[in-house]
């Protein structure tokens, strides 16, 4: 018996000692300037909210994407354009989804956490195929968007897009 106390008082002081393993696992790095930032996996909760965005887009439901976005809303396109605000957002996509009718269709997702101090929220990582109607002729792109959510809400995003090349015709 005194034995098994012994060894028992040994295994508590030694887990007591031991190293204590993030439950973040590092996923990468990111750099900014001189600086270099730890990546982890972020929130999952992201990129459902990020999945319930493009939902709403694709319904060209304006009130449900705008109950998605802060007020402070910023984004950046894919061809330069730069979009500020929740109302210049939804007066954008008004206008667009009249005139392309554009449908997004995910094939990844991944929620990163970077560790600045200054931003809690969750990344979140997405690539999707667009299709829009452009003159009467459908059009495809393969796009990434990198995303940042806080509290619950859009923040900021950035598009970059590849068009795709038409399908070859068939005899």
């Amino acid at each position: 018996m005194k034995k098994l106390s012994l060894l028992i008082a040994f295994l508590i002081i030694a887990s007591c000692n031991a190293p204590v393993e993030s439950s973040e696992k590092k996923a990468g790095y990111l750099k900014a300037g001189d600086t270099t930032y730890d990546l982890s996996l972020g929130d999952h909760s992201a990129v459902e909210i990020w999945d319930q965005y493009l939902d709403a887009h694709n319904n060209q439901d304006l009130e449900a994407i705008k109950a998605l976005e802060s007020e402070d809303l910023k984004i950046w396109g894919p061809t330069g354009q730069v979009v500020e605000g929740k109302e210049a957002h939804s007066e954008f996509l008004d206008g667009w989804f009249k005139a392309n009718n554009p449908k997004w269709e995910t094939y990844f997702s991944v929620p990163v956490k970077v560790d600045w101090e200054d931003q809690p929220g969750t990344w979140v990582t997405s690539g999707h195929t667009l299709t829009m109607t452009v003159d009467g002729v459908e059009v495809k792109s393969n796009d990434i968007a990198d995303v940042y959510i806080e509290n619950g809400l859009i923040q900021k995003f950035y598009v970059f897009s590849r068009k795709l090349p038409e399908p070859a015709e068939t005899e």
